[in-house]
């Protein structure tokens, strides 16, 4: 079975990104997003349109059509570590 992939713009660099359902799950909080080339994606806003699809996350797409996403420890914002 495929993986279900969200196509998400990066504010940064203004492709748009393949991103995993379970990488977006997991960064729907803070609007960051690990993509299938490794890329962290910082949502654009909504309102924008598709910008060019990335050339990174198309590689790796037709490499491996059920990619899993290069592992990489996240980091827990500061205010969290705060007592």
């Amino acid at each position: 079975m495929e993986p279900f992939l969200v196509h998400i713009r990066c504010d940064i660099d203004g492709y748009t990104h393949a991103v995993t359902e379970d990488e977006f799950a997991a960064g729907r909080h803070d609007g960051r997003f690990r993509a299938v080339c490794g890329h962290v994606v910082l949502a654009a806003p909504m309102i924008e349109e598709p910008g060019r699809f990335d050339p990174g996350c198309r590689e790796v797409l037709r490499r491996d059509p059920a990619p899993s996403v290069p592992r990489q420890e996240r980091r827990r914002l500061r205010w969290r570590n705060r007592r």
